[in-house]
């Protein structure tokens, strides 16, 4: 870079910084010496194990919206295959959830920066919030003779917007404190009613009997697919409101 026109990009900082705050995530702030704009890098700074662009002083996230919703669908447990008698499918099924944050960061940060937004979100909402969690669903079901059934859930989640706080014990680029907009998506364990658990049985193909089961092929005496709903999701909610991007400081 030429020097008359670094002049030009600090000066235009510098003007920046003095209208009260530089943004950084979602409002598209550029890369600039040494990615101080990089909200990875900013995110990073509040682990204090960890120097990203010098530690900061204190983080604080501040929850704008959080969303309830149905997650997609996905097969729990193994395909059961019955042959010329029914089976039955009973089990519990538990599937890991490990939050999930819109501004990647690595891996060694992610469990020190989930604690800054557990303790906010939870103030805020009322409502439990984890780095890694789990579900627990029990699935009865019966599988006809020469079919497939397997189940599937679709979790109940949550999803929650808002603004990380990062203050600096000294100026940075001309400014104390820095602004971060993550988006976290996390498994929700206390809205159990948003989630839909499905058994799904469907006779074989002619293929599928043969190499299944040993026999032929056909369809012949097979049960028509059925398709049973175990659990219905209510629709979704909102709180809160969107987040305004007009710094405090």
């Amino acid at each position: 870079m030429g020097h008359a026109l670094r002049n030009s990009v600090l000066a235009a900082v510098a003007s920046l910084a003095a209208t009260g705050g530089l943004l950084a995530g979602a409002h598209g702030a550029s890369a600039a010496d040494d990615n101080w704009y990089d909200p990875s890098a900013l995110l990073t700074s509040c682990e204090q194990k960890v120097d990203g662009l010098g530690k900061a002083d204190r983080c604080r996230f501040e929850p704008a919206k959080r969303e309830v919703f149905t997650g997609p669908a996905r097969q729990v447990g193994t395909t059961v295959h019955a042959c010329s008698a029914k089976v039955g499918v009973g089990r519990q099924t538990t599937e890991g959830r490990t939050e999930e944050n819109s501004i990647s960061v690595s891996a060694g940060v992610e469990a020190g920066l989930s604690q800054i937004f557990t303790a906010s979100i939870e103030t805020s909402y009322s409502h439990t919030w984890a780095y890694s969690t789990s579900e627990t669903e029990e699935v009865n079901g019966e599988v006809p003779p020469y079919s497939i059934g397997a189940v599937t859930i679709a979790p109940a989640m949550q999803r929650v917007s808002g603004r990380m706080v990062i203050n600096y014990p000294k100026r940075r680029h001309g400014h104390y404190e820095w602004y971060v907009y993550p988006t976290l998506t996390q498994y929700d364990p206390d809205e159990m009613q948003f989630s839909t658990t499905t058994f799904d049985p469907r006779p074989m193909t002619a293929n599928e009997r043969k190499s299944m089961c040993g026999g032929p092929g056909g369809t012949a005496n097979v049960p028509a697919a059925s398709h049973v709903v175990i659990h219905l999701a209510k629709p979704g909610y909102r709180q809160g409101a969107e987040l305004s991007a007009k710094p405090r400081n």
